[in-house]
């Protein structure tokens, strides 16, 4: 394999006694085998993966790049499309509404999947009658999904069906349950009425209030007066969540529960989360890095890490299969539980190329696997690692892009991008490189919130605590942004969305953060920079040169908490919910 692709280290499998989804070393076969094989290496799980052209559908490509770095996917499905040049390197086909579109808004995964799904029933499909594919899941297959695809005559398989689990749908339930699993969670009530003095009174100057069943940031607002628990009212959505806020780290740990019930608690990372001077409303995801909680306290990410495993031996017990996140904010030694993202998070590729420099099997690849039943071995790794995101969003009025920088590698140098050479990853990064993502083409018109880029490096890019850039982070920020050229609109917006009406991202189905800004209930005062904070430049930007929320100083704190509110992003549960979704009835596994 040539390229970025991953050349895999030769393993065998181990055997296990017992009956389970898993077939012979070597065999492809279909059904119950009296020997299961245990997968421990990369190249027995690409083999398995392989046995059939594998699906994916996600919000942007990204989220599935140890999928594609190993070869195991031949077809994507997306909201945004894949950065320049990915197509060629990895051999996949990607079907995005971005690229098509000329928009780059807050379309849902699932709205941006169907309509991907619909422009290629009115072009005929070409390709895709008689293709035989096995869905490899970041996220759940929706009805509409499948419907749609066996209408395009693909012969879609899926993993077998899992047990519902809608105790994980609904934030009120989800934090019962989490208490009732012996999980500590930040003081909370639920409440049919929005009372600010009572709340106050209970819960401090300062509290969060969270619809059951809100994502990405919408329908989770930070309250300190109020006038913000107006719009709240309005928007509807009751009984709320109501949560004592709690400023602290905000940490997810990826959990991998298998087929047999075995639990593996992941690195952790730290979410990266009131960071002013990158556009980020309250609560909404901005990254992650995977060496900050070297920095932080001992003892409370060994607790982070029983509760971790604690939760994952009681969704074993409902049934629940594959990876999970758990969300964490740090009161000192003790952490607080804020919620689950049940399914792949949006840094979970990011571990998976960590995984894959030190020639372990990702654990994107043990997802899936355990989906179909396949049980793999091998202790994960749980030390730091350098490995950091962020995530730099547009802000303003919705503009143009005239000019863009380059995807791929850079460094900065005299403080300005300089391109090093095509970079996919964090695999391509030296230690003072980075590699940007995720930017928009030219032409390509930008909603107010929507990601500008991303920005990937070895090194920290922001404090240990995930809450404000570094001196490095802020340069290459700054120099990002300046990279920029942005033009108002001509026409008026409406024209140019000619597809059903916009819904709010969610992120969660594709960083619910998990990645899913896991300050969420956590909160924190950051949250009063808001995107208003940047509000105008993006309109003014004819000249590009978008600057920060920084360098538009105290103007965030002017934006209302309220609106911007959003510790949702932690991600609903709700639509990683219930991994059965996952399965179609009674798919076989391919491999």
């Amino acid at each position: 394999m040539g390229g970025s692709f991953v050349r895999v280290r030769a393993g065998r499998g181990v055997p296990r006694a017992g009956r389970g989804g898993g077939c012979g070393r070597g065999g492809r076969g279909r059904g119950l085998s009296i020997i299961a094989w245990v997968i421990t290496s990369c190249d027995e799980a690409v083999a398995r993966l392989r046995a059939v052209p594998g699906l994916s559908c996600c919000a942007r490509p990204l989220f599935v790049l140890p999928l594609l770095r190993t070869g195991c996917l031949s077809a994507v499905l997306s909201v945004e499309g894949p950065d320049a040049g990915w197509e060629g390197e990895f051999g996949a086909r990607f079907h995005a509404l971005e690229p098509d579109s000329g928009v780059r808004d807050h379309t849902s995964l699932g709205a941006g999947v169907h309509e991907v799904l619909r422009r290629l029933a009115r072009t005929g499909g070409d390709g895709w009658r008689g293709r035989e594919l096995a869905l490899l899941p970041y996220t759940s297959m929706k009805p509409e999904w499948r419907t749609a695809l066996d209408a395009l005559g693909a012969r879609l398989t899926q993993p077998p069906a899992r047990p519902a689990l809608p105790v994980l749908g609904d934030k009120r339930a989800q934090r019962a349950w989490l208490r009732s699993v012996g999980a500590v969670t930040p003081p909370d009530a639920v409440v049919p009425t929005l009372d600010h003095r009572e709340l106050r009174r209970r819960f401090g100057e300062r509290y969060v209030v969270q619809t059951p069943t809100g994502s990405s940031g919408r329908g989770t607002h930070l309250v300190t007066d109020q006038a913000q628990l107006a719009p709240i009212h309005r928007s509807g959505g009751g009984p709320w969540l109501v949560s004592g806020y709690v400023e602290g780290p905000a940490v997810n740990v990826h959990v991998l529960v298998s087929a047999d019930s075995t639990v593996r608690v992941l690195r952790p990372s730290v979410q990266l989360t009131r960071v002013e001077g990158i556009g980020a409303p309250f609560g909404a995801y901005s990254g992650c890095d995977f060496a900050a909680p070297a920095l932080l306290a001992p003892r409370a990410l060994e607790r982070a890490a029983t509760a971790s495993r604690r939760v994952g031996e009681a969704l074993a017990a409902l049934g629940y299969r594959g990876l999970f996140g758990a969300d964490f904010v740090l009161d000192g030694d003790h952490p607080l539980l804020l919620e689950l993202n049940c399914r792949m998070q949006g840094s979970t590729w990011l571990l998976g190329e960590l995984e894959l420099a030190e020639g372990a099997l990702p654990s994107a690849l043990r997802h899936v696997l355990e989906l179909y039943g396949h049980v793999t071995g091998g202790e994960a790794r749980t030390d730091a690692a350098g490995a950091a995101q962020l995530m730099v969003r547009h802000t303003g009025a919705p503009v143009r892009v005239a000019t863009a920088p380059g995807g791929g590698l850079h460094r900065l140098k005299d403080g300005r991008l300089q391109y090093c050479g095509a970079g996919f990853g964090l695999l391509e990064c030296g230690p003072d490189d980075c590699v940007l993502l995720q930017l928009p083409s030219p032409g390509t018109v930008l909603l107010p919130g929507v990601p500008l880029a991303r920005v990937v490096a070895r090194h920290a890019l922001t404090t240990a605590d995930g809450t404000a850039l570094t001196a490095h982070g802020r340069q290459l920020v700054d120099a990002l942004y300046a990279g920029f050229v942005l033009t108002p609109l001509e026409e008026p917006l409406d024209r140019l969305l000619d597809r059903p009406a916009q819904k709010p991202v969610e992120e969660a189905a594709e960083e619910r953060v998990g990645s899913a800004g896991p300050a969420g209930p956590v909160g924190s005062a950051g949250s009063v920079g808001s995107v208003g904070s940047v509000g105008s430049v993006g309109s003014v930007g004819s000249v590009g040169s978008v600057r920060p929320v920084g360098s538009v100083g105290s103007v965030g704190s002017v934006g209302s908490v309220g609106s911007v509110g959003s510790v949702g992003s932690v991600g609903s549960v709700g639509s990683a919910g219930p991994v059965g979704s996952v399965g179609s009835v009674g798919s076989a596994a391919p491999w």
